[in-house]
C-alpha cells in the first residue's frame, strides 16, 4: 500500500467516525425521521439531519476521493466511477468488499420505487437523493430546487419521497460503515 492509499484510508475512516458520532451525540430517533409540527400541513426532515449531510455528501462526491458512490455521471450518462475502488496496493478482500458495497449503492440507487411518480414518470432514488441534497440541503442547484418545490407541491408524493430520502442515506452509511471496517482492516494488515 502506497502513502496515497494509507491517508484515503485514513480519511475515510475519519470521515465515517464523524458520521457515528455525530449520530450518536443526537437523537437517532430524530434523525431517522420525517416530522410534520401540529397544524402543519407539510411533511419536514428533522433539522439534525441537515448537519448528518455535510460529513456525508463527502461519501457521493469525487472532490474528496473518499466516495464510496459518485453522484455524478460521465457525458455518457453512466455513473462516474469513485476513485476509492481503483486504490493501488490494496488486498483482494479489500477491492471485493468496497466492490460489493458500491454494486450494492448503485444497484439500490437506480430503483424506482412504484409508488413514485410525478407527471407520469417514475422517480429513482439517485433522482431523489440528488434533488433533496443538491436542490435543498446540501447545494442550491437552481434546476434541482425547482424540481424539490414542485414536488413538495404534491404533499402526498413529498411524504414518501422523503421517507425514500431517509432511508436511501441510511443504506448508504450502512455501506460507509463496512467499507470503513474493511479498511481498519486493510491498514492494520500493513502496519
Amino acid at each position: 500500500m502506497d502513502e496515497t492509499s494509507r491517508k484515503t484510508l485514513e480519511l475515510f475512516i475519519e470521515k465515517t467516525q464523524d458520521l457515528a458520532e455525530y449520530v450518536s451525540e443526537n437523537n437517532p430517533g430524530h434523525l431517522i425521521g420525517i416530522i410534520r409540527n401540529v397544524g402543519e400541513e407539510e411533511w419536514h426532515i428533522h433539522s439534525g439531519i441537515q448537519g448528518l449531510l455535510l460529513t456525508f455528501r463527502m461519501f457521493i462526491q469525487s472532490r474528496d476521493k473518499i466516495a464510496l458512490f459518485v453522484l455524478e455521471q460521465e457525458p455518457d450518462g453512466q455513473p462516474r466511477r469513485p476513485e476509492l475502488l481503483d486504490l493501488p496496493g490494496m488486498s483482494d478482500n479489500w477491492y471485493e468488499k468496497v466492490g460489493q458495497a458500491h454494486k450494492w449503492v448503485t444497484d439500490a440507487l437506480a430503483i424506482a420505487p412504484p409508488d413514485l411518480i410525478y407527471n407520469g414518470k417514475p422517480i429513482t432514488r439517485w433522482e431523489i437523493l440528488e434533488v433533496f441534497l443538491f436542490g435543498k440541503y446540501a447545494h442550491a442547484n437552481a434546476a434541482k430546487r425547482g424540481t424539490f418545490n414542485r414536488w413538495q407541491s404534491v404533499p402526498d408524493l413529498f411524504e414518501k419521497l422523503l421517507l425514500e430520502f431517509v432511508s436511501t442515506l441510511w443504506f448508504i452509511i450502512g455501506q460507509v460503515l463496512a467499507v470503513a471496517e474493511a479498511s481498519k482492516y486493510e491498514l492494520s494488515l500493513n502496519t
